[in-house]
């Protein structure tokens, strides 16, 4: 799949991803489920390859 979008949107959406990464490391610290903490840690693994992904795109 191709995704075409512009600088400006680039970069908008490395915003929405570092700011989804911050929250969910606040509510990683914040909880003592285990269950929710490892749906965390996986979707900060997800975030981090899309932000690597959309960093690397700009190149």
């Amino acid at each position: 799949m191709t995704l075409d979008i512009t600088e400006e949107e680039r970069d908008y959406l490395l915003e929405l991803l570092e700011a989804k990464r911050s929250e969910m490391l606040h509510e990683l610290h914040h909880t003592d489920t285990l269950d929710y903490k490892e749906m965390l840690r996986r979707r900060m693994a997800l975030a981090e390859g899309l932000r690597s992904k959309v960093e690397g795109a700009g190149r």
